[in-house]
């Protein structure tokens, strides 16, 4: 079941069926204690998990640049276009971390779990020590502010 559903999702794209399956599998087994026998079997568990990982996949895929070589030349201006892109990546990296300095020190420590760590809000709320409510509005009074400092609009009052 995860081989047919891995390869309709996948072989169109070029992606790599076999190394999907391997990590839907990986994903089953770490899942494998929020089984509940009593919302659904086991096939339906393992069916939902692959969905979920081959969308990511799916998605993944659509964001890779894709470059068909037709002539010399085109690989000259994908070069110099990866060169203008790469510059312009570094000037947004600059702009967001000049932006992320002019936050508070509580809205910077907890974007900085939160966005460059990845770790839940509840988490957070441990290591700051403060409530979940509290670290959920310094993350969107930080993701706003810092919004605003990047587009250049004037700031408002966030309650």
């Amino acid at each position: 079941m995860v081989w047919g559903l891995a390869d309709r999702y996948l072989r169109p794209l070029g992606e790599d069926v076999e190394d999907a399956v391997q990590e839907v599998f990986v994903e089953v087994w770490k899942s494998a204690g929020r089984f509940d026998p009593a919302l659904g079997s086991e096939a339906a568990f393992i069916a939902t998990i692959a969905h979920h990982r081959l969308i990511d996949r799916v998605r993944r895929a659509g964001r890779r640049p894709t470059l068909h070589v037709d002539d010399p030349g085109t690989l000259a201006e994908a070069k110099v276009h990866h060169q203008s892109d790469h510059a312009s990546h570094r000037d947004d990296l600059r702009r967001a971390s000049e932006a992320f300095k002019t936050l508070d020190k509580d809205e910077q420590q907890v974007l900085w779990y939160s966005l460059y760590h990845g770790v839940p809000h509840e988490k957070i709320a441990t290591l700051v020590q403060a409530p979940v409510g509290t670290v959920k509005s310094r993350i969107r009074r930080g993701l706003i502010r810092m919004r605003e400092a990047l587009s250049g609009a004037p700031k408002e009052v966030v309650s």
